[in-house]
């Protein structure tokens, strides 16, 4: 190409963002070198710079990678994506570059040796810092976001060697993702923050966290009254993310919150949500809920159930849960077992309207065949789309159900 076209020599060897990845160190480093030297030399602009290097046993590279650092910095870099398996880097020499706006860091280690080594200074520049399997501890961590008070999204994901996370003085924060693997506690003092993530954590302190707009609480062990008295003070809050909580209390109230999602949080038995636009629930049982009827269409909201053993009343709570919402756009049911199903328990309830379904997801994983199943399942719910997932006995049993209920009525009412 760079023989056929003096543009395409120019535009290639010019190029603002690189990627290198250097996976055969003997190989591509020469290569990368070579790339990095004309980049240095011509004083080529260089935007983002990716550099991806996974081979734990070829230290060999690490000071040509110092080198490459430099040249970018020298060469204005904004955009800096690192991802080098246990190399030191050093992270306040980065800092002090005034034009770097992002920093994702993956696998290095950040090491006190850095800071007394190093004069800190103030990145007013950077906007996003990301840390993911990085080792540091917590004066490390502490001087990094006391150096850079202007981040707006902050991620933390998996990095060893810390045991207090605390998030304090960050003037725009307006996004936080933390993810970790041990019994680490977290404290967030963030007026500004509006969209929040934690995970695996055991303890967690958020104050002054009134403009939230999104919070996702994933494996999180949190104290009594916690999540009730912090979506209380939380009046912006839209969307809120319950997954794997070991202390839910049986009835909590989303306040203002339009979207709900929740996992296997089965301690929930009742959920007052005023606001409610879309929800998507996923457990063993289904919680009573309670929304507005100005609300009642959820087009795009799901439940997920997976059930050992299936009784008409569990069928009775499945028809008063959806029969909050004119339509929902998936419901998803896994079984394993059936016991015999009182049809009558059930017609108490059929003055209710049956709601719509667009796509009903069906496994049942029993070999018992139960030709009232299909009754008591168009008792429940009207789908638009059925996908059936089952042994060939009980498919076949369920179809021809299914075809004679097509051409008959039940309980004067057309199937």
């Amino acid at each position: 190409m760079r023989i056929l076209s003096k543009t395409w020599l120019q535009a290639w060897s010019t190029l603002h963002n690189l990627e290198l990845k250097v996976d055969y160190p003997d190989n591509m480093k020469k290569v990368v070198d070579n790339v990095m030297e004309r980049y240095r030399k011509e004083k080529i602009p260089i935007e983002k710079l990716e550099l991806s290097q996974y081979h734990n046993d070829s230290h060999e590279v690490f000071p040509l990678i110092d080198k490459w650092l430099d040249i970018a910095l020298q060469n204005g870099v904004k955009y800096l994506i690192f991802r080098v398996s246990k190399f030191s880097l050093p992270i306040f020499t980065i800092l002090a570059a005034k034009s770097l706006r992002e920093l994702v860091v993956w696998g290095c280690t950040l090491m006190p040796v850095s800071l007394s080594s190093c004069v800190v200074m103030n990145c007013n520049s950077l906007r996003k810092l990301s840390l993911s399997f990085v080792t540091l501890d917590e004066s490390i961590i502490q001087t990094l976001l006391n150096s850079c008070p202007l981040i707006v999204s902050f991620i933390l994901k998996f990095c060893s060697g810390l045991e207090k996370i605390e998030l304090r003085n960050l003037q725009k924060i307006k996004s936080v993702f933390i993810r970790i693997c041990k019994n680490q506690r977290v404290k967030i003092e963030a007026p500004t923050l509006e969209v929040s993530y934690f995970g695996l954590l055991k303890g967690l302190d958020v104050t002054e966290c009134q403009n939230l707009k999104s919070l996702d609480l994933t494996n999180v062990i949190i104290s009594d009254g916690f999540l009730q008295k912090f979506i209380s003070r939380s009046q912006f809050l839209e969307s809120l993310i319950l997954d794997d909580l070991s202390d839910v209390w049986e009835r909590f109230n989303t306040c203002k919150s339009q979207s709900l999602k929740i996992r296997n949080c089965d301690g929930i038995k009742e959920i007052d949500a005023t606001n409610l636009i879309s929800i998507e629930y996923q457990g063993k049982q289904t919680p009573e809920l309670k929304i507005a009827r100005e609300s009642c269409h959820q087009k795009h909201s799901k439940i997920i159930l997976s059930c050992f053993r299936l009784d008409s009343a569990l069928f009775g709570k499945l028809r008063k849960f959806l029969s909050n919402s004119a339509s929902w756009s998936q419901v998803s049911l896994y079984l394993h077992d059936c016991t015999k199903i009182n049809m009558n328990d059930l017609l108490l309830h059929d003055r209710v309207s049956i709601p719509q379904v667009d796509v009903l997801d069906l496994k049942i994983e029993s070999y018992q065949e139960f030709p009232a199943f299909v009754d008591v399942l168009l008792l429940s719910c009207h789908p638009r789309r059925l996908n059936l997932s089952s042994y060939v006995k009980i498919n076949k049993c369920f179809i021809d159900r299914l075809m004679y209920s097509s051409h008959s009525t039940s309980h004067g009412r057309e199937s």
